[in-house]
């Protein structure tokens, strides 16, 4: 696999990575854990995605994608997975039913292998032919660390 390819998605399992840390904590029933699992994972969800829209759409549109509009659908992908980690969040600062943010997270998890599925498969081996340098530089230094 090309290493720069490998980087970004060892990016998205960075992230992967931070989001199970909280659901383990969460099925421990450890609420301090999960609370700072939940904080990390949105901050670093945060960030990542952020980033991922100011380089990694304009790179994306110097490609062409047949039946795919990456902006829209990777703004909109990335508007509904921070508002539901954002949501989540609030609800277990609120100290919400169990099952709410039970339910909460299962949606946030589906959403997120949907969203990972597409940037592995689609997204990310489109967009690494045509970054830049500085692009790229961009990507490594918001990126996610394990």
């Amino acid at each position: 696999m090309d290493p720069s390819l490998e980087k970004l998605l060892a990016a998205q399992r960075a992230l992967r990575n931070r989001f199970d840390d909280f659901r383990q904590a969460l099925r421990r029933r450890d609420q301090a854990a999960y609370e700072i699992a939940i904080r990390d994972f949105q901050s670093q969800l945060d960030r990542w995605t952020s980033t991922e829209e100011r380089v990694l759409l304009p790179a994306l549109a110097r490609v062409r994608l047949p039946g795919r509009d990456p902006e829209r659908e990777l703004h909109l992908e990335y508007v509904q997975i921070r508002e539901l980690a954002r949501f989540l969040l609030r609800q277990i600062s609120e100290n919400a039913r169990i099952g709410d943010i039970l339910g909460l997270t299962d949606n946030l998890e589906r959403r997120l292998l949907a969203h990972e599925s597409e940037m592995e498969n689609v997204y990310y081996p489109a967009a690494d032919p045509v970054l830049t340098g500085e692009e790229r530089r961009k990507l490594e230094e918001s990126a996610p660390e394990d």
